[in-house]
């Protein structure tokens, strides 16, 4: 009778160990296919994202005047829910953001108003660019004088 206990035990002993054997087993098989799994789905939604954004999305922006337009008429509706001082800032921000459907000509009339400081800054990014490059020119050297010093340094170290 202590055998058949015994027996019993073991047998029980084995079957939970041939279960996490086979546990384990699973776990190792299925880990490289759910990564695929994995890999896959995002790449799906990913494509899908790019195509959903530029064919229902982007015109639908582009209808409405463009980002700044959307962005104008969400922050309206925000502050037409919020009360108080937040309405207040949220308005503010919308008002900031202009019109946002400016028509082309009105964006060529700035840019002609602002045209004659644009020459001058030009005069100035251009001293200022042969600046920087005189000032990139010597730091250039500098790392080259540098780079020579440590390797004399190097060969010096080796021969004695």
């Amino acid at each position: 009778m202590a055998n058949e206990a015994s027996t019993a035990a073991e047998q029980g002993g084995g079957k939970s160990f041939f279960r996490e054997l086979s546990s384990a087993a699973a776990k190792k098989a299925l880990t490289p296919l759910l990564a695929a799994a994995a890999t896959a789905g995002t790449s799906y939604l990913t494509r899908k994202s790019a195509e959903i954004w530029q064919e229902d999305v982007l015109p639908k922006v582009r209808e409405k005047g463009g980002g700044k337009a959307v962005a104008k008429e969400a922050l309206e509706k925000v502050a037409g829910r919020l009360s108080g001082r937040y309405a207040q800032m949220v308005s503010g921000f919308a008002e900031r953001l202009g019109d946002g459907s400016e028509s082309d000509a009105g964006r060529a009339e700035e840019a002609g108003a602002d045209e004659a400081p644009s020459a001058k800054q030009g005069s100035k990014e251009q001293k200022g660019a042969t600046e920087s490059d005189e000032q990139r020119e010597e730091e250039r050297k500098q790392r080259q004088k540098r780079r020579q010093q440590r390797q004399r340094a190097l060969q010096k170290s080796a021969s004695t």
